[in-house]
């Protein structure tokens, strides 16, 4: 029965990918993927709600999909690879990296930068990389752009941690920089970038101008890696990188100065009857909005018990979001979501939304930022993943 079910939602699954993107082959592969034919994206008009909503696929080739989020319609599409990830941009680019294989699923591994025009959605280029690309669940620090729009960073797995860096101006891949036992790569600076390391420690590297390392430093462990870890999916806000604990302690590091410095920490965990309320799902746990100065965190009531099947109590989905004053850290709302929520983000305008993304439900909820007030959904063609609000 648990086959034919499963067989069933894929069945289904494959025919709405098609609807949405004619020609699509699920598992096909192309060295150059296009955007579907005469797509032009206008101008965002001010006030408009637009995000990006990775296609996560779960083992099969992935698109991120632009969403006008008022009318909840499909803007346009480009490829991201297999399982997808993450879409970088700047100004005038959008950056996905991808893996392909030459026989669909199996074959030789090809892992490419692929640069797209961003009003047609055309790869205009692409740049080979080392076939070692993180892949697994998607997560907003695998991959990033330093601050100065210059180089692309890379997390590589091999399993040992490494970082490749892009050349955007030049197309080339120059290189890795060993970050053995630290994961990520955050951008800190124009040049410069961080990792969180498995002993609690953090790791901050300076690139030169050619893309090489010119500089390192091991900063001592600011959290407890054994006893209460970070949740990868850190969120950034000017010159502050904000990470929760799985028993729900914010760890704040200001990476303004030449030194990074770990800021005072404080919880958002609360006890309520025999349950614990701590932070939920990986996938996107924190979001910021930067001009309000709130911190949203995706909660769920646990009872602190490792659970069966390698799932354990701090990878359950959130069914709450509670809003924080950055300011005083003190609470200031609780948002009750209308599915379980593998991960959030909001918009940075006057209006903000809250997005809440569903692996179970095959939806995004549309919500108030400020009220929580349910303004539609998006039922979405497979499994949502990453959201990415434009600005």
């Amino acid at each position: 029965m648990r086959c034919s079910v499963r067989k069933n939602v894929f069945a289904k699954v494959v025919a709405i990918a098609a609807v949405l993107s004619p020609g699509l082959s699920l598992g096909a592969s192309a060295p150059l993927p296009q955007s579907p034919p005469n797509v032009t994206i206008p101008t965002k008009p001010p006030g408009e709600h637009w995000v990006w909503i990775g296609d996560g696929q779960l083992g099969n080739y992935a698109r991120g999909i632009l969403y006008n989020a008022d009318t909840a319609t499909i803007l346009g599409m480009v490829e991201t690879g297999w399982e997808g990830g993450r879409l970088l941009w700047s100004d005038k680019e959008i950056y996905s990296v991808g893996m392909f294989m030459s026989r669909g699923h199996r074959g030789e591994r090809t892992d490419v930068v692929t640069t797209y025009d961003p009003r047609t959605l055309k790869a205009l280029r692409e740049v080979v990389v080392p076939p070692k690309t993180i892949k697994g669940f998607p997560d907003l620090n695998h991959y990033s752009l330093t601050d100065d729009n210059r180089f692309v960073l890379l997390q590589l797995m091999s399993p040992a941690s490494s970082v490749g860096i892009v050349d955007i101006q030049s197309n080339q891949y120059l290189g890795e920089i060993e970050t053995s036992g630290c994961i990520n790569a955050m951008p800190a600076g124009q040049r410069k970038f961080f990792a969180l390391c498995g002993d609690g420690s953090l790791l901050t590297v300076t690139i030169g101008e050619d893309g090489k390392e010119a500089s390192r430093k091991r900063y001592p462990k600011f959290f407890d890696a054994d006893g209460d870890p970070l949740h990868e999916s850190g969120a950034r806000s000017g010159n502050i990188w904000y990470f929760v604990s799985h028993h729900g302690i914010i760890h704040p590091v200001d990476i303004s100065g030449p030194d990074f410095i770990p800021l005072p920490t404080w919880s958002v965990s609360e006890k309520e009857g025999d349950k614990t309320w701590i932070p939920g799902q990986p996938l996107q746990t924190l979001a910021i909005h930067h001009r309000d100065q709130k911190l949203y965190v995706l909660m769920h009531a646990s009872d602190l018990q490792p659970k069966v099947n390698g799932i354990d109590f701090h990878r359950q989905p959130g069914t709450e979001v509670w809003v924080y004053s950055i300011k005083t850290t003190k609470q200031i709302q609780r948002l009750p979501l209308k599915n379980a929520v593998d991960g959030i983000a909001v918009s940075q305008d006057d209006k903000p939304l809250l997005y809440a993304s569903s692996l179970y439900h095959m939806a995004v909820t549309i919500q108030d930022a400020r009220s929580g007030k349910l303004l539609h959904e998006i039922p979405f063609p497979t499994y949502p993943t990453l959201l990415q609000p434009v600005e």
